[in-house]
């Protein structure tokens, strides 16, 4: 027995002709007439007496009918919950981020999620993307934000926005009076980065390959914080995320573009596509979480 089967068993009562109920219903009166044969077989019962072209119930369809009714309306009910939930977004909602982006982009995208839909439980994991995947994979999360490229068949992607990274240098430094610098000006500098497992590494050690840089690796670290206090220190250079030179600038280290070769970075959120995106996810995506990175990155940029 289907819920669609009993809507047209109610629809003939009710409008007392399967015309009227399949015009009511919205489909074929064949469509019709053959679920209401298979709900009498499944019942073992003949619902309706045709006479002529005038129907009424059986004993089993008076029987049936107020039944019928009552589970149309609990479903019916069942329904409009489930719609109000989600747009009221009372979910739970599990999301991953690495810390490269959680450090800077996410506080204030999180509180403004948290602010609009209130009713919504947000869980927040920081982790490596690798770490991330894992976890979205097996469903223990239900989005990441995280730094492209992501390739796994069981995925879904959506880029959200581009991040230029910038050289970073102390203020100490030769070329720390110059507007922007130069390939040329990278190739004898020590280069301090991130471990390997980060994504932002992979992104520039590809970027140095194909710009046959080959700086001299002088120290590898978990987080750009200690990456930035070496750079005052005078260790080396580095290149960051834009975000972090707008956020969390140090007062001893100057951000500076390349010009004939912009690094960047592609920011996307993934999911699995056996569990695309609720309301809830897709209202976090529009958040100041990427909206006023967006802004600010545009306005670095003009």
């Amino acid at each position: 027995m289907e819920i669609h089967q009993l809507l047209y068993f109610v629809a003939v009562a009710e409008t007392g002709g399967f015309s009227r109920a399949a015009q009511r219903c919205a489909v074929s009166q064949p469509s019709l007439s053959q679920q209401i044969i298979k709900l009498e077989h499944e019942l073992g019962q003949s619902l309706f007496e045709r006479l002529g072209r005038t129907i009424r119930l059986t004993t089993a369809g008076q029987a049936l009918l107020p039944q019928a009714q009552q589970l149309l309306a609990q479903w019916r009910s069942i329904k409009q919950h489930v719609s109000d939930s989600v747009e009221q977004h009372v979910c739970r909602l599990a999301l991953g981020i690495i810390p490269t982006i959680a450090q800077h982009f996410f506080p204030h995208g999180s509180a403004a999620f948290q602010q609009h839909y209130p009713r919504t439980t947000l869980t927040i994991v920081e982790h490596t993307t690798s770490q991330l995947l894992i976890q979205l994979i097996d469903y223990s999360l239900d989005l990441i934000i995280a730094s492209a490229p992501i390739e796994h068949p069981l995925l879904q992607i959506e880029s959200l926005f581009h991040e230029p990274l910038l050289v970073a240098l102390p203020t100490t430094h030769a070329y720390a009076q110059r507007s922007a610098l130069q390939l040329n000006d990278l190739y004898h500098m020590p280069l301090l980065a991130l471990h390997d497992d980060h994504c932002l590494s992979q992104q520039v050690d590809a970027f140095c390959y194909e710009q046959h840089l080959e700086p001299q690796i002088v120290g590898r670290f978990t987080n750009l914080a200690t990456i930035q206090r070496c750079v005052a220190a005078g260790l080396g250079m580095a290149f960051v995320p834009q975000s972090l030179a707008q956020t969390e600038p140090h007062p001893n280290v100057v951000y500076r573009r390349l010009v004939e070769a912009q690094p960047h970075r592609r920011i996307v959120a993934a999911w699995h596509h056996q569990r695309p995106p609720s309301n809830s996810v897709l209202a976090l995506l529009k958040t100041n979480l990427v909206q006023s990175q967006k802004a600010e990155i545009k306005s670095q940029n003009s």
